[in-house]
């Protein structure tokens, strides 16, 4: 008998990801993604007590980041 994968994960990317799976996809703490939450920078959905949060979501949310500025020479 053949093992199949499941066809989601076979055929594209998740679309929404787990508080512990966006933190760890961008390299942030979970602690983290709870307060950029908190303060209306990342938005949610939820589906009982679940958390999701959708890709296009954190990666706007870490494409508006600040940027680090450039030190002058000296």
């Amino acid at each position: 008998m053949v093992k199949r994968e499941p066809v989601l994960e076979s055929t594209m990317e998740k679309l929404g990801l787990t508080v512990p799976e966006a933190a760890e996809l961008c390299s942030l703490g979970q602690t983290s993604i709870y307060k950029a939450v908190r303060e209306g920078r990342l938005r949610i959905r939820k589906y009982g007590t679940r958390t999701i949060i959708m890709r296009a979501e954190l990666a706007s949310f870490l494409e508006n980041l600040p940027l680090k500025p450039e030190r002058p020479d000296k």
